[in-house]
């Protein structure tokens, strides 16, 4: 059997080399440094190094599973590389995990956002850009009663088992130190800048309302979640105030948005990593490591800025009115 690459009439075998060594060229563009790539195979597919380099020098072939593997964690596209991908499809991919009662699997899927975190961390010129209705996780994953509600929300709307009420959600000590993990390795990255609606708060509080009236929400849980909401609140208004992390020194810009922020995205960007996420059930991302995407989201959440008002550092009065209105709809509560 012969197949068609480039007009030119070449062999199974011949193909077959060509696809690899095309697969082992879109992974060292990934990640160029070779001791990190080593590194990185060797973890994501459990077998020793020396078995990674061999591949690596194309003395031994990567199987489809460990591709398949590979090319799922690092944001290749296998269609891309076979040359079948066309210019109105790009890339991208959709982990839908188990939020409440986490598999292995789902903990492998959080554990390698964290990584990729971690292995960016100290690059120059790091940055991630947001925008939406929704607190981001980066942010509000250091708060435990926060991070139950909307594990919580999240649970009544998934078909993963039943829905249970807010006192039965509790966060696994493994998940809970992957998600201060994600806070903390964010604040490392150069620069953060988000757009939130000006609506954010009053939605969040709106929907722990709902539930409360349901009797999903004890009345001394809806205290903590307000308590978790309070130093929120005071933490972020810090974060303006000095438009940087306190740990790290590093830069954040805070926007508030002046028209509605119907989606939620973010953009996550390093020397060779360019990633878009696009919040979907709430919880859950469909993820893409295309270019054009990338470019596409982060010119949007250009657009939403300059629809915004600049809370960090300037505009003090406007801050101050913005914060002392987020702690009245708070205290409804």
């Amino acid at each position: 059997m012969y197949i068609y690459v480039n007009q030119i009439v070449v062999s199974n075998m011949a193909v077959d080399y060509l696809f690899h060594q095309e697969f082992v060229l879109s992974i060292r563009n990934k990640i160029p440094h070779k001791a990190t790539l080593a590194k990185t195979i060797t973890d994501l597919l459990g077998i020793d190094k020396d078995a990674v380099y061999r591949r690596l020098r194309g003395e031994v072939d990567f199987s489809f599973t460990e591709m398949a593997v590979i090319s799922r964690n690092m944001g290749i596209s296998l269609d891309a590389i076979a040359g079948i991908e066309n210019l109105q499809s790009k890339p991208s991919k959709m982990n839908i995990s188990r939020q409440v009662n986490p598999t292995e699997m789902d903990y492998e899927m959080f554990e390698g956002h964290v990584n990729l975190l971690k292995s960016i961390m100290n690059e120059p010129a790091t940055k991630i850009m947001g925008s939406g209705n929704i607190i981001p996780h980066y942010l509000y994953m250091d708060y435990e009663y926060i991070t139950r509600f909307y594990l919580f929300q999240w649970n009544q709307s998934s078909g993963n088992g039943d829905a249970l009420p807010y006192h039965e959600i509790t966060i696994p000590d493994r998940l809970l130190s992957l998600q201060k993990d994600t806070c903390k390795y964010a604040r490392y990255l150069s620069s953060t800048l988000y757009v939130f609606d000006y609506m954010i708060f009053q939605r969040l509080v709106t929907n722990i309302k709902y539930f409360a009236k349901l009797r999903l929400i004890k009345e001394e849980d809806v205290a903590l979640i307000k308590n978790d909401l309070s130093v929120f609140i005071d933490n972020l208004e810090n974060l303006a105030i000095k438009g940087k992390h306190e740990e790290t020194g590093n830069e954040i810009s805070i926007y508030i948005s002046d028209v509605d922020c119907d989606t939620n995205y973010s953009c996550l960007k390093s020397n060779n990593i360019q990633l878009t996420l696009f919040c979907a059930f709430l919880l859950n991302a469909i993820v893409s490591f295309d270019d054009e995407v990338f470019n596409e989201a982060s010119a949007w959440i250009r657009s939403l800025q300059r629809m915004s008002t600049l809370i960090s550092v300037s505009g003090e009065k406007l801050r101050a009115m913005f914060f002392d209105a987020q702690r009245k709809i708070i205290r409804t509560l």
